[in-house]
C-alpha cells in the first residue's frame, strides 16, 4: 500500500512542478514583486541619507564632499521626472530588475538551464536583500554597476572576448564613481583570473583595469580640483582612531547570514562538492567575486564595519545556485518569499498608520520632519516671516527642509566630519551682518551669542512634536571664521603631505 506524502517533500512537490515548467508563474511573481516595491517606494518617508543626497541632486557636481558623484547624478537625472522622492527611488527599483534579468540571462545562456534561470531569478527577487531595496543611497548604483561588471566579465571569459573584458572594466569604473568599496572587486577579479588558471590572465586584468581608467582619472582630477575631499574623508578623517573588536566581526557574520538567508547557505554547503568542482573547472568565477570581498570586509569588521558594506557583492551568490538541483533551488525561492512576507506585510501596515501613532518614539521628531517638513516650513514662515537666511544645525535636517520647501537651508555651526557638502554651497563671508533663522529638531544646545548681535530662542509645535528655533540678528562673520571655520579647515580640509596641492574651494573662500 502506497504511503501518503508528508512533510516538506509533500509541501514543495506541487510548487516545484509549477515553478519549474511555467513561465507564466515566473512573470506573475515578478510583476507582483515590482508592484509591492513601487508601493513601498512611494509610501516610505524620506530618510536622512536621501535628504542629504537630495541636496546633491539639486546641485549636480563633479565631486561631492564624502562620496563619489554617481548618486548625485542619479538623483538629478531621476529627479527630472518629478519632485517626490518616489521618482528618484525608481532607480533602485529598476536597478533590482536589471540585476534580476541579468541573472536570468546568464544562467539561461551561460549555464544552459532555462528552468534553473527562472528559479534562481526568483531566489534573488524574493530575498529581503532585493525586496527591501527601494531607497536611494550610495550603495544603489554601486550594487548595479558591480553586478553588471561581474556578469559581463563572466561572458567575456566564456567567449574569450577582449572587448567584453574592457566593457566589464568600464562598468567597474562606474561602480568606483558610486562608492570606493568597488575597489574590492579588483582583488576578486585578479583572484578569479589567477586561481582559475586563465592563460591570458595578465592581459585580461590589464584590459579590465584599462576600461576603468578614464573614470578613475576623472575622479582623481575632480578631487584635485575640490580639496581632495573624498580621499580625505574616506582614507584619513574617518579612520583616525583604530581599535580592534571581536564584536564587530560577530555582528558582520550574523548580518551576512541574514542577507544570504540561512536556507540558501545550507543548500550551498550541502552541495559543496559540486561547487568545488565548478571552481576547479573554471566554470563559475562568482565564488571569487562574492567570497573574496566578503572575507576582506570580515577582516575590516574587526576594526569597524557598516553592515551595508557587503551589499554590492550579494547578487553573485545567487549564481552559485546554478550548481544545485532544481528542487533545492525551488525551496530556496519559496522560503525566501515567505521570509520577505514577514518583512513586507508589517512594513506596509506600519506605513499606513497615522504619524501620531509614533509620538512616543525617540525619533518621532525625525519622522515628523521627513513626512511633514512642508507643514513645518509653512508654520515657520507664518510665525517668523521670510526675511532670514534659513539654516539648521545639521546636514540631514537641512536636506529634509530643502526637499519639503524648495528653499536652501544652510548648515550652521555643525562640526561633524560627515555631510559637509554645504561648505561648498554656503559662503558665510558673504552673509556678514545678515539675520539667520536656525531650526533644530532637538532642544538647542549651542551658544549662538558670540556669532550675532542678539539671539532669540523659541519653539514651534507640529503634530504633537516640538521643534526649536534660534533667530540670530546681525551675523558676525569674523567671529564665525575665527572660532569655527578655522577649526573646520584644520580638521577636515588640511591635506596630508603625500597629496599634491590642488584647488580647494573652502580655503579659497575663507583662507586665501
Amino acid at each position: 500500500m502506497r504511503r501518503p506524502a508528508c512533510g516538506a517533500r509533500h509541501f514543495f512537490a506541487p510548487w516545484g512542478a509549477g515553478l519549474f515548467k511555467s513561465e507564466r508563474y515566473f512573470y506573475q511573481i515578478l510583476a507582483a514583486i515590482i508592484v509591492v516595491k513601487l508601493i513601498i517606494a512611494y509610501a516610505f518617508p524620506l530618510t536622512s541619507d536621501e535628504a542629504y543626497f537630495y541636496i546633491w541632486g539639486q546641485f549636480p557636481d563633479i565631486n561631492y564632499y564624502d562620496h563619489p558623484p554617481m548618486t548625485g547624478w542619479v538623483m538629478s537625472l531621476f529627479g527630472m521626472l518629478g519632485h517626490h522622492i518616489f521618482f528618484s527611488r525608481l532607480f533602485a527599483v529598476l536597478s533590482g530588475l536589471v540585476i534580476a534579468l541579468g541573472i536570468h540571462r546568464l544562467v539561461r545562456d551561460g549555464f544552459g538551464a532555462p528552468e534553473k534561470a527562472r528559479l534562481i531569478t526568483l531566489c534573488f527577487l524574493a530575498a529581503p536583500l532585493h525586496m527591501l531595496s527601494v531607497l536611494i543611497t550610495t550603495d544603489t548604483p554601486l550594487i548595479l554597476f558591480t553586478a553588471l561588471s561581474g556578469f559581463v566579465l563572466y561572458q567575456a571569459l566564456r567567449r574569450q572576448s577582449s572587448g567584453l573584458v574592457l566593457l566589464s572594466g568600464g562598468l567597474w569604473g562606474l561602480a568606483i564613481l558610486s562608492k570606493y568599496f568597488a575597489g574590492l572587486l579588483l582583488i576578486a577579479v585578479a583572484c578569479a583570473l589567477v586561481f582559475q588558471r586563465e592563460r591570458r590572465w595578465l592581459r585580461y586584468l590589464l584590459l579590465w583595469v584599462a576600461g576603468a581608467l578614464p573614470f578613475v582619472a576623472f575622479h582623481l582630477w575632480a578631487n584635485y580640483e575640490n580639496c581632495w575631499t573624498n580621499i580625505l574623508f574616506n582614507v584619513v578623517n574617518r579612520n583616525q582612531q583604530v581599535s580592534w573588536k571581536l564584536g564587530g566581526l560577530v555582528s558582520f557574520a550574523l548580518f551576512q547570514i541574514y542577507l544570504a538567508t540561512p536556507w540558501l547557505l545550507y543548500y550551498l554547503a550541502k552541495n559543496i562538492k559540486s561547487l568545488a568542482a565548478a571552481v576547479k573547472n573554471a566554470e563559475n568565477p562568482f565564488v571569487y567575486l562574492f567570497g573574496i570581498p566578503i572575507v576582506l570586509l570580515g577582516i575590516v569588521a574587526l576594526h569597524h564595519t557598516g553592515l551595508h558594506w557587503a551589499l554590492a557583492f550579494y547578487p553573485f551568490i545567487f549564481l552559485l545556485l546554478a550548481h544545485l538541483p532544481k528542487i533545492q533551488i525551488n525551496r530556496v525561492a519559496l522560503w525566501s518569499m515567505g521570509f520577505s512576507l514577514i518583512h513586507v506585510v508589517p512594513l506596509l501596515a506600519v506605513l499606513s498608520l497615522p504619524v501620531e501613532t509614533f509620538k512616543n518614539h525617540e525619533y518621532y521628531h525625525d519622522i515628523v520632519l521627513c513626512k511633514y517638513g512642508d507643514e513645518l516650513f509653512d508654520k515657520v514662515q507664518a510665525t517668523y516671516g521670510d526675511n532670514y537666511i534659513l539654516a539648521t544645525n545639521g546636514y540631514y535636517t537641512s536636506g529634509a527642509m530643502m526637499y519639503h520647501s524648495g528653499r536652501h537651508f544652510a548648515v550652521f555651526l555643525d562640526y561633524s566630519k560627515h555631510g559637509r557638502y554645504d561648505d561648498k554651497l554656503t559662503n558665510y563671508k558673504a552673509l556678514d551682518g545678515r539675520d539667520f533663522l536656525i531650526l533644530w529638531t532637538l532642544p538647542i544646545d549651542a551658544d549662538y551669542t558670540p556669532y550675532f548681535d542678539s539671539v532669540e530662542l523659541s519653539e514651534i509645535t507640529l503634530r504633537q512634536e516640538t521643534f526649536y528655533v534660534a533667530v540670530g540678528r546681525g551675523f558676525h562673520y569674523p567671529v564665525y571664521r575665527e572660532r569655527f571655520l578655522q577649526k573646520i579647515d584644520a580638521d577636515w580640509y588640511t591635506c596630508p603631505d603625500w597629496l599634491p596641492a590642488g584647488k580647494c574651494y573652502f580655503k579659497e573662500m575663507y583662507f586665501p
